[in-house]
């Protein structure tokens, strides 16, 4: 049994592979293995991994499942203590695997680490610009990635308890996540995209479990669309993150997060408020909530 199950959901990702699987075999201190989840990508993702990293094991989904589902597909099959969960156009850096495999096991109730997660530039090197440093919950919920998009600088050093970890690169504790799961999965299958990884935080975080930073382990993201760029955003996207964020929040505020409430409501009302008048479009994912169903993908 290999100690490590790096997993990864694929859609149409064949342009980011040679990246990714160079990443992966950078990692020569840790035994692991590759479980693939594609969504039936049409770009021939699957033939290419096939013909250049026939080590990898795939799952070939009829259908685009969410990444979500899918990934939950690979926690029921898992027999490795640990799962590194890990994006498509992630390209983790030398020994990352190894550094943050140290760190789990040094403290039994650590549920999930996160290296030092920088954006690339467009000549695929590190830009020492933070893609994210885990993930953090203000105080009216919206949850955000930490230091996204400012430059490093010498106090991200240093590791240090954070709020959750993002579902781009993180290494879970399976225990964890199994003592976590409820009706609903490891990731919440109504989800489908955004916001999962956030519930899923929040539910470790509720029963104890604790999530870290190892900045010695870096790896580079190749963010297609940056914060703050929601023009760029298509519609489903933006309904997609709204009725999720709410959903989360429905599901995990509880007495005692009676403090946030109150900033929790004037927020939302003043987002509500925006759509109304500027994304009068993007209203259906309220109807969504209400009757507790998917987006229509």
């Amino acid at each position: 049994m290999k100690k490590v199950q790096i997993q990864i959901t694929t859609w149409n990702s064949k342009q980011h592979l040679p990246r990714l699987f160079l990443g992966i075999q950078n990692q020569t201190e840790i035994e692991y293995s590759v479980l693939v989840i594609d969504n039936a990508s049409s770009d021939k993702t699957i033939d290419f991994i096939r013909q250049n990293y026939s080590n990898a094991d795939i799952i070939e989904n009829k259908e685009n499942k969410g990444f979500a589902k899918a990934h939950n597909q690979g926690f029921e099959i898992c027999t490795s203590p640990y799962i590194l969960v890990l994006n498509h156009d992630v390209e983790l850096q030398k020994n990352c695997l190894a550094k943050i495999m140290q760190t789990i096991e040094s403290n039994e109730r650590i549920a999930a680490v996160i290296p030092k997660l920088y954006r690339s530039l467009p000549d695929d090197t590190n830009s020492g610009i933070i893609d994210g440093l885990g993930l953090s919950m203000r105080a009216w919920g919206r949850v955000v990635n930490i230091d996204e998009n400012k430059p490093d600088k010498p106090q991200n050093s240093h590791i240090k308890q954070v709020w959750g970890g993002s579902g781009a690169c993180v290494l879970y504790r399976l225990k964890a996540l199994q003592s976590v799961k409820d009706e609903y999965g490891i990731y919440d299958e109504r989800f489908w995209m955004y916001k999962e990884d956030a519930d899923l935080s929040w539910r470790l975080n509720r029963a104890g479990w604790k999530t870290v930073l190892e900045p010695s382990a870096v790896a580079i993201h190749d963010r297609t669309v940056q914060h703050g760029d929601r023009s760029m955003r298509a519609d489903k996207v933006k309904q997609e993150s709204i009725r999720n964020h709410l959903m989360m929040l429905r599901k995990n505020l509880s007495m005692r997060d009676w403090w946030r409430i109150p900033l929790i409501v004037i927020y939302e009302f003043l987002k509500f408020i925006y759509i109304l008048i500027f994304e009068t479009q993007n209203l259906k994912a309220y109807g969504s909530l209400n009757n507790n169903s998917q987006l229509q993908h």
